[in-house]
């Protein structure tokens, strides 16, 4: 259960960094998107968003891991760590959605 516990939280992150990726990418006229996070604004500002995006998963994957194999903490602890990564992660990809149906973003351009 908790490699799988640890796989949905990668999953769900993953999720969100592409949604993310999606609402930031470009500017769209009429519209003034942010990123809520200010660590990840920071972070964006600082090296861009997709090199951000990509420390952000290697971060995440690196905690995961360090979480699922970690004898020292708690498997209730790890348990919780991971469900409160997956409940965060999927009010981003939840948000990020409201945003790109509000909006009418596509992930690829019309042909």
């Amino acid at each position: 259960m908790l490699h799988a516990f640890a796989g949905l939280a990668f999953l769900f992150a993953l999720l969100d960094h592409f949604t993310t990726w999606l609402c930031l990418r470009t500017p769209i006229a009429g519209w003034e998107i942010q990123e809520a996070n200010p660590l990840a604004a920071w972070l964006f500002e600082r090296v861009g968003l997709a090199p951000g995006l990509a420390i952000d998963t290697g971060v995440t994957a690196l905690a995961l891991v360090l979480v699922a194999y970690s004898a020292r903490i708690p498997r209730a602890a790890r348990l919780a760590l991971l469900g409160l990564l997956i409940a965060t992660s999927a009010f981003a990809v939840s948000n990020n959605f409201g945003v790109i149906q509000q909006i009418g973003l596509r992930a690829v351009a019309p042909a």
